[in-house]
């Protein structure tokens, strides 16, 4: 009888010399098998054993295992069928950020009528690529694609602040090269940023105009959610907005993919 038989007595622990290719493939099948039987009641491991000419108590083992990564679920009293992680990670290797996160800024936008961006590091620049503009009869209305001076932004320093020290010196040789005590004030700067969570700027771009940023880790690297106000509403809006933003922050970390570290909350 066939090693791989259904009806053999467990027959896949008698060949070692296969290790983990033979198990990637079984789960390949058995993938395979519940892809093309997508039905509601999913399929019983006694049917998945079948289809795959496999032994049960093989196919029970590993579609236990699916299941506690959510790869596969229960599906009905005894089927199974292909899980919730499967398509969660289609999702984040085809989707881009910008339109994941574009409904939640617009709705940030709308209820704390101000502006709201997203911006990013990219090709050692930072770029707005995003925004939505808030309602207010003063409000902010930046261009795309402006690159503002990176040491005195709030959105350069908590996208500064996910990279490391040395990460951060090299960046700043590059980009925008200062003096040692200013290099010195300015890596206290981005450490306090990465304590607190969030960066501000007042009137250092633009007068009159001021932000509040934090910055969202994502399975494609690091970006930035800024909020801009008037200056002269800042101050009392501070907390309001501060909390809206760590709250949109918390919410896109879960969806995609790079929760912040224990202690480390920039």
């Amino acid at each position: 009888m066939p090693p791989d038989s259904p009806d053999s007595p467990d027959g896949d622990e008698r060949q070692p010399t296969s290790g983990g290719i033979q198990v990637i493939a079984r789960v390949n099948r058995i993938m395979r098998a519940l892809s093309a039987h997508c039905h509601a009641g999913g399929m019983s491991l006694a049917a998945i054993a079948h289809e795959v000419a496999l032994p049960r108590s093989t196919v029970q083992r590993i579609v236990a295992a699916l299941v506690a990564e959510n790869i596969v679920e229960p599906a009905g009293p005894t089927g199974f069928r292909i899980g919730p992680a499967l398509g969660q990670m289609l999702y984040q290797t085809h989707s881009d950020i910008v339109p994941v996160l574009k409904p939640h800024v617009e709705q940030l936008a709308l209820k704390l009528q101000e502006t709201v961006c997203v911006a990013r590091m990219q090709m050692q620049k930072i770029h707005i690529v995003d925004a939505a503009v808030g309602e207010q009869i003063l409000r902010v209305v930046p261009p795309l694609g402006i690159t503002p001076p990176s040491q005195i932004t709030a959105v350069s320093k908590v996208l500064l602040a996910r990279m490391d020290d040395a990460a951060v010196k090299d960046w700043i040789a590059q980009e925008a090269p200062q003096p040692p005590a200013a290099l010195k004030a300015l890596l206290r700067d981005i450490d306090q940023v990465r304590q607190q969570g969030y960066a501000t700027d007042c009137d250092d771009v633009v007068p009159g105009i001021s932000a509040l940023a934090v910055s969202i880790g994502t399975y494609r690297g690091a970006y930035a959610i800024l909020v801009l106000v008037p200056s002269a509403r800042m101050p009392q809006r501070f907390t309001e907005v501060l909390g809206e933003l760590l709250a949109v922050r918390d919410a896109m970390e879960k969806l995609l993919g790079t929760p912040i570290p224990a202690g480390t909350v920039a």
